[in-house]
């Protein structure tokens, strides 16, 4: 049974181990934010288009077909008294569209973040509802992480408690692991709003 548990363990860490390291680039990044530049590449351009349009949809399709390097999810949609803006959006960069319903001109702003604006959105980025196939993609495999990183500690308890000459270290080495979580999360805690 110990050879098993261990070797599940040892799958599970090797997969594992790209999204924590991943997770851990960009907290280190959002909690440190002057260690690194974050500042996008910014590129405009103009595109014209049918005037009189309405739907933040079919605007979104007709920048994206003439355009096909402008990809993504539709976000921040909002009717303005020119017309429509919107945001076209995949993790590390933002495709931003003003549409103009008069003249049918779309200028369209476009902020490509570097590898850690990419690592940044990542991290926030949640949920299987995302329209591009990748991100459903990147949502299963975090879904499997998160329960990977359960099934880690549960399998390395058992092999710590099934190794009689470490269970006194170990323990001790667990209690002092709680007791700094736990001291943490009441300090942050009192220092809340």
């Amino acid at each position: 049974m110990y050879q098993a548990i261990r070797n599940i363990h040892l799958l599970l860490a090797s997969f594992s181990l790209p999204f924590l390291v991943m997770y851990g680039v960009s907290a280190v990044q959002m909690s440190h934010n002057t260690w690194s530049t974050m500042k996008p590449a910014v590129q405009e351009r103009d595109f014209p288009m049918q005037g009189g349009q309405s739907d933040a949809r079919a605007v979104a399709r007709d920048v994206m077909d003439k355009e096909p390097s402008i990809k993504g999810e539709i976000t921040n949609v909002q009717m303005t008294a020119a017309g429509i803006s919107l945001r076209i959006v995949v993790p590390g960069t933002v495709h931003e569209v003003k549409y103009d319903s008069k003249s049918g001109n779309a200028h369209v702003r476009t902020s490509v973040a570097g590898v850690m604006g990419m690592l940044n959105r990542l991290h926030h980025w949640a949920g299987f509802y995302h329209e591009p196939a990748p991100m459903k993609l990147w949502a299963a495999a975090v879904a499997i992480v998160s329960a990977a990183v359960l099934l880690l500690g549960a399998s390395g308890l058992y092999m710590w408690f099934t190794r009689r000459p470490e269970r006194r270290i170990g323990l001790a080495l667990l209690m002092l692991n709680v007791g700094f979580a736990v001291t943490i999360m009441l300090m942050l805690r009192r220092q809340g709003p």
